[in-house]
């Protein structure tokens, strides 16, 4: 959207709110005149469905405006949707339509506007991803090559006008085996109610450790209720209380050096709750949070050859972090979090605690052909205080996520919805007592639907 049309529909709003001449003035005179939201927005601004975009209702003055701008004057545009005569609701619905990747991010529900074309939508991706890990202790690499394809949907469905269901399908195919195990899972189907500054999730979701920015936890297997409470513009609270499925499967931690040979062969489900306080004013932002996990074992009592059947595997992860945004392109975060501590004659090395600190630039839009972002991280992590860490290199040789070290990332968008991201890790393995280096290449392709 060029900025001639920012400073005039800015001024346009404007007059439109203080003036009952407005019809007889033209608002979008350095507009283009074959720009379709000329006369979407300056009919809606004539009669006053539109009076204002910032958090006040009032104008900035001449500035820049960008994609997200314009979706907070279609997003007030939506919230009159109703009072708004058979024309304007078309016109709202057309602009919703837009800028509705906006709209999403900003947290804008649009499912009124949805139910009156269709009860379903749907989104997706076609991804693949190439990486490898080098592990020097384990003299060569755990996986040489990981080549995989996914193909992903993601329906929402409108079920009134406060309840919507979500779901996330994906089928995943490994280049590299020659079985054809390809695997159909369903990782996301739950029921999202809003009611007023209350979003409450049921069933099977993915949790997120929003105060460490995912430090601690980003799962997808989480079956249960969460509900997130909003009671100003600044604070938000989350309490999430769910059962966690293949919490610490055999394949993801057995290993004989550690004395993990021992390990059962089913899948270790746990029950985890939390709680989380985040607050954001401006470009600072801070929160923390409590995580507890009670799992059938832990990796630490099949390590001490704990008697598995009668073994409590609770323990608990406390978790704090901080972020500011110097401008629109670069945002510093601070993360720790720690939990409880490991048995120093099984896990030399490892520490209860874990943090990350990461520099940001910018980032790709994946609706801005062009766009793109660079970061730079520095992380320490723990096999419990970051047991569902959201990192791409997190594991070491033992599958536990024990790897401390410097990661680079960028990513830019080729072109609208085609986005590619890489990523490169080099440190080591705090679980090795020699040869603990540890680098890794990550790839991925995103065609987004």
């Amino acid at each position: 959207m060029k900025k001639t049309l920012v400073s005039a529909l800015t001024t346009a709003l404007v007059v439109g709110a203080a003036s009952t001449t407005f019809a007889a003035a033209n608002p979008f005179a350095d507009v283009p005149a074959d720009h379709w939201a000329y006369d979407a927005v300056a009919q809606l601004v004539q009669d006053g469905v539109v009076n204002g975009y910032s958090a006040d209702g009032t104008f900035k003055g001449d500035q820049s405006m960008s994609r997200y701008e314009m979706a907070q004057i279609v997003a007030k545009a939506m919230a009159k949707s109703d009072a708004a005569d058979n024309n304007n609701k078309a016109l709202i619905e057309k602009l919703s339509a837009e800028f509705s990747d906006e709209l999403a991010n900003l947290g804008v529900r649009v499912a009124n506007l949805e139910a009156k074309t269709d009860n379903v939508k749907w989104n997706g991706l076609i991804r693949y991803d190439w990486n490898t890990t080098n592990y020097e202790s384990s003299e060569g690499h755990r996986d040489s090559q990981n080549n995989t394809i996914k193909l992903r949907f993601e329906p929402s469905i409108t079920i009134n006008e406060n309840w919507t269901g979500h779901a996330r399908l994906d089928y995943d195919v490994d280049k590299d085996d020659t079985t054809g195990h390809n695997t159909v899972s369903t990782e996301w189907i739950y029921a999202e109610g809003v009611y007023g500054k209350l979003d409450t999730k049921l069933g099977r979701f993915n949790t997120f450790s929003d105060a460490s920015h995912g430090l601690v936890i980003d799962m997808d297997s989480a079956t249960g209720v969460e509900f997130q409470y909003a009671p100003t513009s600044n604070w938000k609270v989350k309490a999430t209380a769910a059962r966690l499925s293949g919490f610490w499967t055999e394949d993801g931690w057995e290993h004989e050096s550690y004395g993990l040979s021992h390990g059962p062969s089913n899948n270790n489900n746990a029950t985890y709750w939390a709680v989380e306080a985040n607050y954001q004013n401006g470009k600072w932002e801070a929160g923390a949070g409590y995580h507890n996990v009670t799992a059938t074992y832990t990796f630490q009592d099949v390590a001490n050859f704990t008697d598995l059947e009668n073994a409590d595997g609770s323990f608990r992860v406390v978790d704090l972090g901080v972020g500011y945004a110097f401008d629109k392109n670069v945002k510093l975060t601070a993360d720790y979090a720690f939990g409880p501590s490991l048995n120093d004659e099984v896990w030399d090395g490892a520490s209860k605690n874990a943090y990350n600190i990461q520099l940001q630039y910018k980032g790709a839009d994946a609706a801005d052909k062009g766009s793109w972002g660079v970061y730079a991280a520095y992380r320490q992590l723990s096999p419990f205080a970051a047991f569902g860490a959201t990192y791409d290199h997190k594991a070491g040789v033992a599958g536990l996520n024990s790897l401390k070290g410097w990661e680079f990332g960028a990513d830019y968008a080729f072109a609208k919805n085609i986005v590619a991201t890489a990523k490169f890790f080099t440190g080591k393995d705090t679980l090795v007592d020699t040869n603990d280096k540890v680098t890794g290449m990550w790839s991925r392709v995103d065609f987004i639907f």
